[in-house]
Protein backbone atom coordinates (compact mmCIF):
# COMPACT_ATOMS: atom_id res chain seq x y z
CA UNK A 1 0.00 0.00 0.00
CA UNK A 2 1.28 3.61 -0.79
CA UNK A 3 2.70 5.81 1.76
CA UNK A 4 -0.23 8.06 0.54
CA UNK A 5 -2.44 6.40 2.85
CA UNK A 6 -1.39 8.69 5.61
CA UNK A 7 -3.27 11.46 4.06
CA UNK A 8 -6.35 10.33 6.25
CA UNK A 9 -3.97 10.85 9.30
CA UNK A 10 -2.53 13.76 10.78
CA UNK A 11 0.71 13.01 9.37
CA UNK A 12 2.36 13.98 5.99
CA UNK A 13 4.54 13.21 2.82
CA UNK A 14 7.45 15.56 3.39
CA UNK A 15 8.87 14.91 0.11
CA UNK A 16 5.17 16.16 -1.04
CA UNK A 17 3.54 19.54 -0.86
CA UNK A 18 0.01 21.08 -0.03
CA UNK A 19 -1.62 23.50 -2.05
CA UNK A 20 -3.65 25.50 0.03
CA UNK A 21 -5.87 26.82 -2.29
CA UNK A 22 -6.38 25.88 -6.05
CA UNK A 23 -9.58 27.43 -7.76
CA UNK A 24 -9.63 23.69 -9.94
CA UNK A 25 -13.69 24.64 -10.65
CA UNK A 26 -12.58 27.74 -12.66
CA UNK A 27 -13.26 27.41 -16.53
CA UNK A 28 -10.12 27.74 -17.61
CA UNK A 29 -9.11 24.01 -16.93
CA UNK A 30 -12.41 23.64 -19.54
CA UNK A 31 -10.26 25.16 -22.01
CA UNK A 32 -12.19 28.38 -21.46
CA UNK A 33 -10.88 31.76 -21.48
CA UNK A 34 -13.40 34.55 -20.94
CA UNK A 35 -16.61 32.52 -22.55
CA UNK A 36 -14.58 31.20 -25.49
CA UNK A 37 -13.60 27.76 -25.65
CA UNK A 38 -9.71 27.60 -26.71
CA UNK A 39 -9.07 23.79 -26.36
CA UNK A 40 -10.49 20.60 -24.73
CA UNK A 41 -11.10 20.21 -20.93
CA UNK A 42 -7.35 18.77 -19.51
CA UNK A 43 -8.83 18.88 -15.98
CA UNK A 44 -7.39 15.30 -15.82
CA UNK A 45 -4.51 15.88 -17.22
CA UNK A 46 -3.98 18.72 -14.48
CA UNK A 47 -5.20 16.62 -11.80
CA UNK A 48 -2.51 13.60 -13.00
CA UNK A 49 0.53 15.70 -13.11
CA UNK A 50 -0.54 17.61 -9.64
CA UNK A 51 -2.27 15.18 -7.15
CA UNK A 52 -0.29 11.84 -5.83
CA UNK A 53 -2.20 8.70 -6.60
CA UNK A 54 -4.60 10.29 -9.50
CA UNK A 55 -5.17 7.97 -12.37
CA UNK A 56 -3.05 8.77 -15.61
CA UNK A 57 -4.72 8.66 -19.38
CA UNK A 58 -3.23 5.14 -19.28
CA UNK A 59 -5.13 4.32 -15.98
CA UNK A 60 -1.88 3.82 -13.87
CA UNK A 61 -1.88 6.10 -10.51
CA UNK A 62 0.48 8.29 -10.56
CA UNK A 63 2.08 8.86 -7.32
CA UNK A 64 5.01 10.64 -8.51
CA UNK A 65 2.44 13.80 -8.17
CA UNK A 66 3.56 17.01 -6.36
CA UNK A 67 1.01 17.45 -4.16
CA UNK A 68 -0.26 15.12 -1.67
CA UNK A 69 -3.19 17.42 -0.77
CA UNK A 70 -5.27 20.28 -2.33
CA UNK A 71 -7.77 22.29 -0.70
CA UNK A 72 -10.06 23.12 -3.31
CA UNK A 73 -11.09 27.31 -2.79
CA UNK A 74 -15.09 28.19 -2.83
CA UNK A 75 -16.59 31.96 -3.39
CA UNK A 76 -20.36 31.46 -3.03
CA UNK A 77 -22.59 28.92 -2.16
CA UNK A 78 -23.37 27.36 -5.59
CA UNK A 79 -19.74 27.11 -5.44
CA UNK A 80 -19.32 25.50 -2.54
CA UNK A 81 -22.07 22.61 -3.15
CA UNK A 82 -19.89 21.99 -6.79
CA UNK A 83 -17.03 21.85 -4.40
CA UNK A 84 -18.15 18.67 -2.42
CA UNK A 85 -19.20 16.91 -5.57
CA UNK A 86 -15.81 17.49 -7.08
CA UNK A 87 -13.97 16.39 -4.04
CA UNK A 88 -16.21 12.95 -3.78
CA UNK A 89 -15.06 12.28 -7.71
CA UNK A 90 -11.59 12.98 -7.14
CA UNK A 91 -11.08 11.27 -3.88
CA UNK A 92 -12.45 8.02 -4.78
CA UNK A 93 -10.23 8.11 -7.53
CA UNK A 94 -7.05 8.52 -5.70
CA UNK A 95 -8.77 6.44 -2.53
CA UNK A 96 -7.48 8.86 -0.42
CA UNK A 97 -8.88 12.26 1.45
CA UNK A 98 -6.64 13.95 -1.06
CA UNK A 99 -8.95 16.60 -1.29
CA UNK A 100 -11.24 19.00 0.19
CA UNK A 101 -12.90 22.37 0.13
CA UNK A 102 -13.92 25.64 1.54
CA UNK A 103 -17.53 27.00 2.39
CA UNK A 104 -18.04 30.74 2.69
CA UNK A 105 -18.52 34.20 0.21
CA UNK A 106 -15.57 35.67 -1.38
CA UNK A 107 -16.04 39.49 -0.83
CA UNK A 108 -16.71 40.26 -4.61
CA UNK A 109 -19.76 38.16 -3.91
CA UNK A 110 -20.95 39.53 -1.34
CA UNK A 111 -24.69 40.57 -2.83
CA UNK A 112 -24.62 36.73 -3.63
CA UNK A 113 -24.86 35.59 0.07
CA UNK A 114 -27.71 33.36 1.45
CA UNK A 115 -29.95 33.14 4.33
CA UNK A 116 -27.84 33.12 7.40
CA UNK A 117 -29.65 29.61 8.52
CA UNK A 118 -29.15 27.92 5.26
CA UNK A 119 -25.54 28.68 5.38
CA UNK A 120 -25.42 26.95 8.74
CA UNK A 121 -27.11 24.38 7.88
CA UNK A 122 -25.38 23.21 4.95
CA UNK A 123 -22.41 23.71 6.82
CA UNK A 124 -23.50 21.21 9.23
CA UNK A 125 -24.40 18.81 7.38
CA UNK A 126 -21.71 18.64 5.11
CA UNK A 127 -18.45 19.38 7.54
CA UNK A 128 -16.58 16.05 6.38
CA UNK A 129 -15.87 17.40 3.13
CA UNK A 130 -15.03 21.37 4.43
CA UNK A 131 -11.30 22.19 5.50
CA UNK A 132 -11.88 25.81 6.40
CA UNK A 133 -14.71 28.58 6.50
CA UNK A 134 -14.08 31.00 3.17
CA UNK A 135 -12.98 32.31 1.29
CA UNK A 136 -14.05 35.01 3.12
CA UNK A 137 -12.77 39.07 3.61
CA UNK A 138 -12.49 42.38 2.61
CA UNK A 139 -11.16 43.51 -1.15
CA UNK A 140 -11.47 47.42 -1.51
CA UNK A 141 -9.95 46.56 -5.27
CA UNK A 142 -13.06 45.48 -6.81
CA UNK A 143 -15.62 47.18 -5.17
CA UNK A 144 -17.22 47.67 -8.79
CA UNK A 145 -18.29 43.59 -7.49
CA UNK A 146 -19.81 44.83 -4.35
CA UNK A 147 -19.29 47.93 -2.33
CA UNK A 148 -17.57 48.49 0.73
CA UNK A 149 -21.18 48.09 2.75
CA UNK A 150 -21.96 45.00 1.21
CA UNK A 151 -18.94 43.44 2.03
CA UNK A 152 -18.83 44.31 5.78
CA UNK A 153 -22.15 42.81 5.73
CA UNK A 154 -21.70 39.77 4.21
CA UNK A 155 -18.20 39.37 6.30
CA UNK A 156 -20.23 40.15 9.44
CA UNK A 157 -22.85 37.52 9.01
CA UNK A 158 -20.57 34.60 8.13
CA UNK A 159 -18.36 36.01 11.52
CA UNK A 160 -21.44 35.17 13.17
CA UNK A 161 -22.25 31.74 11.63
CA UNK A 162 -18.91 30.78 12.88
CA UNK A 163 -19.60 31.55 15.85
CA UNK A 164 -22.73 29.58 16.49
CA UNK A 165 -21.52 26.52 14.31
CA UNK A 166 -18.84 26.33 17.72
CA UNK A 167 -21.25 27.73 20.34
CA UNK A 168 -24.48 25.14 19.30
CA UNK A 169 -22.48 22.70 17.66
CA UNK A 170 -18.79 22.11 18.50
CA UNK A 171 -17.79 22.79 14.49
CA UNK A 172 -14.68 24.63 14.56
CA UNK A 173 -12.49 24.95 11.56
CA UNK A 174 -9.77 27.78 10.17
CA UNK A 175 -10.33 30.65 8.23
CA UNK A 176 -9.38 30.77 4.52
CA UNK A 177 -9.24 35.17 4.62
CA UNK A 178 -8.95 36.95 1.40
CA UNK A 179 -7.24 40.55 2.49
CA UNK A 180 -6.99 43.20 -0.69
CA UNK A 181 -6.09 46.71 -0.14
CA UNK A 182 -8.28 47.63 2.93
CA UNK A 183 -5.74 48.98 5.14
CA UNK A 184 -6.52 48.00 8.82
CA UNK A 185 -10.64 47.41 8.10
CA UNK A 186 -10.04 43.56 8.16
CA UNK A 187 -7.63 43.16 10.64
CA UNK A 188 -10.23 45.44 13.52
CA UNK A 189 -12.61 43.23 12.07
CA UNK A 190 -11.43 39.80 12.82
CA UNK A 191 -9.43 41.31 16.32
CA UNK A 192 -13.20 42.19 17.27
CA UNK A 193 -14.15 38.79 16.61
CA UNK A 194 -11.49 36.95 18.02
CA UNK A 195 -12.15 39.06 21.55
CA UNK A 196 -16.30 38.31 21.16
CA UNK A 197 -15.25 34.35 20.61
CA UNK A 198 -13.16 34.12 23.97
CA UNK A 199 -9.75 34.54 22.31
CA UNK A 200 -10.95 31.68 19.53
CA UNK A 201 -9.27 32.29 16.00
CA UNK A 202 -7.39 30.17 13.50
CA UNK A 203 -6.81 30.46 10.01
CA UNK A 204 -4.55 32.33 6.76
CA UNK A 205 -4.23 35.29 5.24
CA UNK A 206 -3.78 33.64 1.91
CA UNK A 207 -2.21 35.28 -1.12
CA UNK A 208 -0.82 38.24 1.40
CA UNK A 209 0.69 41.15 -0.58
CA UNK A 210 0.71 43.65 1.49
CA UNK A 211 3.09 45.63 4.87
CA UNK A 212 5.33 43.75 7.25
CA UNK A 213 3.17 46.05 9.28
CA UNK A 214 -0.10 44.17 8.66
CA UNK A 215 1.48 40.89 8.06
CA UNK A 216 3.00 41.44 11.81
CA UNK A 217 -0.92 42.40 13.31
CA UNK A 218 -2.24 39.19 11.10
CA UNK A 219 0.67 37.02 12.92
CA UNK A 220 -0.18 38.15 16.27
CA UNK A 221 -4.04 37.35 15.84
CA UNK A 222 -2.49 33.96 15.73
CA UNK A 223 -2.62 33.71 11.86
CA UNK A 224 -0.86 32.22 9.20
CA UNK A 225 0.30 34.05 6.16
CA UNK A 226 -0.40 32.46 2.81
CA UNK A 227 2.01 33.02 -0.24
CA UNK A 228 1.41 32.34 -4.24
CA UNK A 229 2.96 33.43 -7.11
CA UNK A 230 1.55 37.28 -7.01
CA UNK A 231 3.29 37.05 -3.38
CA UNK A 232 6.65 37.63 -5.25
CA UNK A 233 6.17 40.72 -7.76
CA UNK A 234 8.18 43.29 -6.53
CA UNK A 235 11.50 43.65 -4.15
CA UNK A 236 9.16 45.34 -1.46
CA UNK A 237 6.97 42.34 -1.51
CA UNK A 238 10.24 39.76 -1.30
CA UNK A 239 11.69 42.54 1.63
CA UNK A 240 8.28 41.74 3.87
CA UNK A 241 8.43 37.66 3.37
CA UNK A 242 12.54 38.06 4.89
CA UNK A 243 10.84 39.32 7.83
CA UNK A 244 7.72 36.48 7.84
CA UNK A 245 9.45 33.54 9.82
CA UNK A 246 8.95 30.17 8.06
CA UNK A 247 7.13 28.88 10.71
CA UNK A 248 3.75 30.58 10.10
CA UNK A 249 4.19 30.23 6.49
CA UNK A 250 1.83 28.48 3.95
CA UNK A 251 2.24 27.16 0.64
CA UNK A 252 -0.56 28.00 -2.70
CA UNK A 253 -0.75 27.97 -5.83
CA UNK A 254 -3.94 30.25 -5.99
CA UNK A 255 -4.88 28.10 -9.67
CA UNK A 256 -5.78 28.97 -12.02
CA UNK A 257 -4.27 32.44 -11.16
CA UNK A 258 -0.87 33.82 -9.82
CA UNK A 259 1.36 32.42 -11.65
CA UNK A 260 5.37 33.30 -11.22
CA UNK A 261 5.96 35.94 -14.32
CA UNK A 262 9.60 36.83 -15.39
CA UNK A 263 8.64 40.24 -14.76
CA UNK A 264 8.46 39.22 -10.83
CA UNK A 265 10.93 39.93 -8.57
CA UNK A 266 11.40 36.45 -6.96
CA UNK A 267 11.28 34.90 -10.53
CA UNK A 268 15.08 35.19 -10.18
CA UNK A 269 14.89 32.65 -7.71
CA UNK A 270 12.40 29.54 -10.08
CA UNK A 271 14.69 26.56 -10.81
CA UNK A 272 12.36 24.07 -12.17
CA UNK A 273 10.38 25.50 -15.73
CA UNK A 274 8.18 23.66 -17.94
CA UNK A 275 7.27 23.95 -21.91
CA UNK A 276 4.40 25.97 -22.24
CA UNK A 277 1.88 27.71 -24.26
CA UNK A 278 -0.76 30.04 -25.31
CA UNK A 279 -3.81 28.66 -24.51
CA UNK A 280 -5.28 28.80 -28.58
CA UNK A 281 -2.26 26.80 -29.63
CA UNK A 282 -3.14 23.57 -26.55
CA UNK A 283 -1.38 20.40 -27.20
CA UNK A 284 -2.37 17.46 -25.34
CA UNK A 285 0.13 17.53 -21.86
CA UNK A 286 1.80 20.95 -22.57
CA UNK A 287 1.13 23.63 -19.79
CA UNK A 288 -0.86 26.45 -20.51
CA UNK A 289 1.22 29.63 -20.81
CA UNK A 290 0.05 32.20 -17.88
CA UNK A 291 -2.39 29.53 -16.14
CA UNK A 292 -1.26 28.64 -12.58
CA UNK A 293 -2.14 24.91 -11.50
CA UNK A 294 -0.96 23.09 -8.27
CA UNK A 295 1.81 21.04 -10.29
CA UNK A 296 3.88 24.26 -10.27
CA UNK A 297 3.50 24.85 -6.22
CA UNK A 298 7.44 23.78 -6.45
CA UNK A 299 8.10 27.47 -7.86
CA UNK A 300 6.25 29.23 -5.17
CA UNK A 301 8.31 27.41 -2.67
CA UNK A 302 11.63 28.03 -4.38
CA UNK A 303 11.12 31.37 -4.36
CA UNK A 304 10.20 31.25 -0.71
CA UNK A 305 13.63 28.87 -0.54
CA UNK A 306 16.26 31.98 -2.48
CA UNK A 307 14.48 34.50 0.13
CA UNK A 308 15.07 32.79 2.58
CA UNK A 309 18.59 31.64 2.39
CA UNK A 310 17.02 27.96 2.76
CA UNK A 311 16.79 24.86 0.87
CA UNK A 312 13.23 24.20 -0.77
CA UNK A 313 13.39 20.67 0.98
CA UNK A 314 13.19 22.64 3.93
CA UNK A 315 10.87 24.91 2.97
CA UNK A 316 8.41 21.93 1.72
CA UNK A 317 8.74 20.40 4.98
CA UNK A 318 8.25 23.56 7.32
CA UNK A 319 4.92 24.81 4.79
CA UNK A 320 3.87 21.45 5.04
CA UNK A 321 4.07 20.93 9.03
CA UNK A 322 2.01 24.21 9.25
CA UNK A 323 -0.92 23.26 6.87
CA UNK A 324 -1.24 20.30 9.16
CA UNK A 325 -1.44 21.99 12.46
CA UNK A 326 -3.65 25.05 10.79
CA UNK A 327 -6.36 22.55 8.71
CA UNK A 328 -5.43 18.88 9.69
CA UNK A 329 -4.09 18.60 13.15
Amino acid sequence: MSSLSATTSSTFDSTKYIDIGANLLDTKFLGEYNGSTKHPSDIDTVLSRSLAGYPKSDGSLNYNAVCERIIITSGTFEECKASIEFCKEINAKTGLQSTSTTAGFHPTRSAEYIDSIDLLNFIKDNIEYLTAFGELGLDYDRLQFADKEAQHLSLNKQLNVIKQLKEEFGIRKPLFIHNRNCGDDLYDILKTFKESNSGDLSGVVHSFDDSIELATKYLNLGLYIGLNGCSFRTEDNLSVIKEIPLERILLETDSPWCDLRQTHAGFKYVQTKFESVKEKKWKEGCYVKNRMEPSLIGQVAECLAGVKGEEVEVVRRVCGENTMNLFFS
